[in-house]
């Protein structure tokens, strides 16, 4: 039978109550229920713990006295799928330190707010008390983890911003410097000044842009430098322009298999497009981040993206790229650690005009707001006139086109400057390799009278024609060359199978093949039918190119709701709980020990009622060294390491948590050997140097 998922919850909520180590359960009943009478049921007093939390008072003042952050880590588990200590850890990375989190967890876990199970794989999540569920409803929204940022500053520099005019200048800056990185992989010094003079303040965006064209294979490595690959860049300038930037913004951060490099520029996409109006900060986009993710998931975290080290396992796996002729081992298939790559890409797709930083918040940290690739521009009806050409045979080029009809004009043109436009030079070298590219005079003139306004000046038309027939007059061919008899070359010409690859014909019945390789062509000619060439028996090979892959580009929307709901209850009123608990304390006769430890549990919130300001619920236990007392740190550790509890060691300069596993004595002081959380790797410390040594009771996270 189906049990009711709620009634199912309320079971697992018993049974992780019913399997506490005995100390941390009975440490728990005596701090709801009072002391434990023998003979007593574990079973039973689950029960009566349930129907504590069940009493309308005690469920609202449990609620009452949730605070800001309270709220924030309860919010967190509830959005997150099996939220683990890394997943959380990781979420609020920059926010809470790993001890803090902790505390708190184990804190919320004391209030009986949260409990922790294990799942199917073994791993500890963290949950909701079901009892406390729809109680909380109203104060667990995703936008209460999406915190508004505070201004210190605004930002008044010009936002940088990819545009179809500067990815085009540069394609013809490659065109010309070919040679333009070093072998491991920066610009060449030559090519950083010859950038800067040509583009200037923008060589940062194009050494990305650059790694972007190299891991997107749109350039494509030649002789000793690089080449654009012309046709695989024209079908990616057939993509919406945002889905370009994109995927520049990725590939910019490693090369990436197809499914990897589309949920990236998605995922990028969609945090940019969620960001409200007024930005977010730097540490709240990559939570915005975690939770598109997990909208998008089947629920088990962000797709293929794990959850180890901050947002991920790093589990970078090389694997031939699927569907390519030729295999690459260094295609990532799964995506690298989430959140070393998101911190990259949020500087690179603020450089592309994905985000834009609007200022800075109190805590010194970035301000981003959507880029300006988002907002709303005029689309022409017509083919734009964005050229002007003059008689120097100089060519201004205004914005207006997309960047699949620029491509074919960086063909002919010679980048001379980039600024507020962009200005070429057409001369013999430029046009020379246009012929190169396999384009005409007269297409030459067709690109130039398309896009311009004005006449094109008759003496560029003069010389283009003269240089045309300079280029013509001798040809250097190489590669396969198909001969026929003079009578089977009408045949041959019309073949559907090899007319496509008939790059030129040299003489009657002779013809320069478009064809890379031996294989190739023996399969053009299999296809062919021809049986007089001769039939091959070799399997047929496909060699193209696959596409870029598409997805429809999110607009702009409040994905989360960001009106404010009222807190539970405000400082003040939680402040007079507080001062009415101790206040009552105040007015029972008990030893200092029994008034200290009901005090703590007042100050942790555990005291939701005077009925629960009972001595005989408090057993006393030191928990806490530190200063000089070497011999009260040195049995805290040993404490924690007969009950296997977790242990916290401050330091001039650092906290550190974790579980104590060995003590070493050493003359005047000691080393403990402890698993350093959240890495799990294991450190000797001195405990004598420890300022501070404070047990931690229990665990919500193991």
């Amino acid at each position: 039978m189906q049990l009711d998922p709620k009634v199912q919850r309320i079971i697992d909520w018993r049974e992780s109550i019913a399997v506490l180590p005995d100390n941390h359960f009975f440490e728990i009943i005596r701090m709801y229920l009072g002391e434990i009478k023998t003979p007593f049921n574990k079973q039973k007093l689950i029960e009566e713990l349930g129907a504590f939390i069940r009493r309308e008072e005690n469920r609202r003042t449990l609620i009452s006295l949730l605070s800001e952050t309270d709220l924030r880590i309860i919010s967190a588990v509830k959005y997150i799928s099996s939220a683990t200590q890394e997943k959380l850890y990781s979420f609020f990375a920059g926010t809470y330190t790993f001890a803090q989190l902790y505390e708190r967890l184990l804190n919320l876990e004391e209030r009986l707010i949260l409990y922790r199970k294990s799942d199917r794989s073994g791993k500890t999540i963290v949950l909701i008390n079901p009892h406390l569920e729809e109680d909380l409803e109203p104060y667990t929204k995703q936008s209460v983890l999406l915190e508004s940022p505070e201004y210190a500053g605004l930002s008044y520099e010009e936002p940088a911003s990819l545009s179809p005019e500067l990815i085009a200048a540069y394609i013809s800056f490659i065109h010309k410097n070919h040679d333009l990185c070093k072998a491991d992989g920066t610009f060449k010094k030559r090519t950083e000044s010859e950038i800067e003079r040509l583009f200037p303040g923008k060589t940062d965006m194009l050494f990305n842009l650059t790694k972007a064209f190299i891991n997107l294979s749109l350039l494509r490595e030649a002789g000793e430098g690089y080449e654009i690959d012309k046709n695989k860049f024209l079908a990616f300038a057939r993509l919406d322009e945002r889905l370009q930037y994109a995927y520049f913004c990725v590939a910019s951060a490693g090369r990436f298999s197809r499914s990897s490099l589309v949920r990236q520029a998605k995922l990028l996409l969609d945090v940019a497009t969620s960001i409200p109006h007024e930005g977010f900060s730097r540490s709240i986009i990559l939570r915005l981040a975690y939770l598109i993710s997990e909208d998008q998931s089947d629920g088990t975290g962000i797709p293929a993206m794990g959850t180890s080290s901050r947002f991920s396992a790093i589990l970078n796996r090389a694997r031939a790229s699927q569907g390519e002729a030729e295999q690459d081992s260094a295609i990532i298939e799964h995506d690298s650690d989430l959140s070393s790559i998101l911190d990259r890409l949020i500087e690179c797709a603020s450089l592309f005009g994905i985000f834009s930083k609007k200022g800075i918040d109190i805590h010194g940290e970035s301000i981003f707001v959507p880029g300006a690739i988002f907002d709303d521009v005029e689309r022409f009806e017509e083919t734009p006139k964005c050229l002007s050409v003059d008689a120097g045979f100089n060519v201004t080029l205004m914005p207006g086109l997309p960047l699949e009809n620029l491509i074919p004009l960086m063909d002919f043109m010679e980048l001379k400057t980039f600024d507020t436009a962009a200005v070429f030079e057409i001369n013999r070298k430029s046009i020379m390799r246009g012929f190169d590219a396999g384009l005409s005079a007269n297409r030459i003139f067709s690109l130039l009278k398309k896009y311009s306004p004005y006449e094109i000046p008759q003496n560029l038309e003069i010389c283009v024609d003269d240089w045309s027939r300079s280029y013509s007059s001798a040809t250097i061919f190489k590669g396969y060359v198909l001969q026929v008899s003079s009578e089977k070359a009408s045949i041959t010409e019309n073949n559907p199978a090899i007319a496509p690859f008939i790059a030129a014909k040299l003489a009657t019945g002779i013809y320069l093949l478009s064809v890379e390789s031996d294989e190739q062509a023996q399969a053009i000619i299999a296809r062919s039918g021809l049986d007089f060439i001769g039939k091959i028996k070799t399997p047929e090979k496909t060699y193209e190119s696959i596409g870029f892959p598409e997805f429809v580009v999110p607009q702009k929307t409040d994905r989360f709701d960001t009106s404010e709901e009222p807190a539970p209850t405000s400082d003040e009123e939680r402040a007079a709980h507080f001062e009415a608990m101790r206040a009552e304390l105040e007015k029972l006769n008990l030893p200092p020990e029994k008034k200290e430890g009901l005090a703590q549990r007042i100050q942790h919130k555990i005291i939701l009622s005077p009925a629960q300001l009972r001595a005989d619920s408090v057993k006393f236990e030191r928990i806490e060294a530190g200063g000089m007392d070497f011999s009260g740190k040195l049995h805290i550790v040993e404490g924690s390491i007969s009950n296997n509890s977790m242990v916290e060691l401050q330091f001039d300069d650092r906290v550190i948590v974790g579980v104590p596993l060995s003590i070493t004595k050493t003359g005047t002081d000691a080393t403990v050997l402890m698993e350093v959380m959240p890495d799990r790797e294991e450190k000797v410390l001195s405990i004598g140097q420890a300022k501070f040594v404070k047990r931690i009771r229990g665990s919500v996270l193991r």
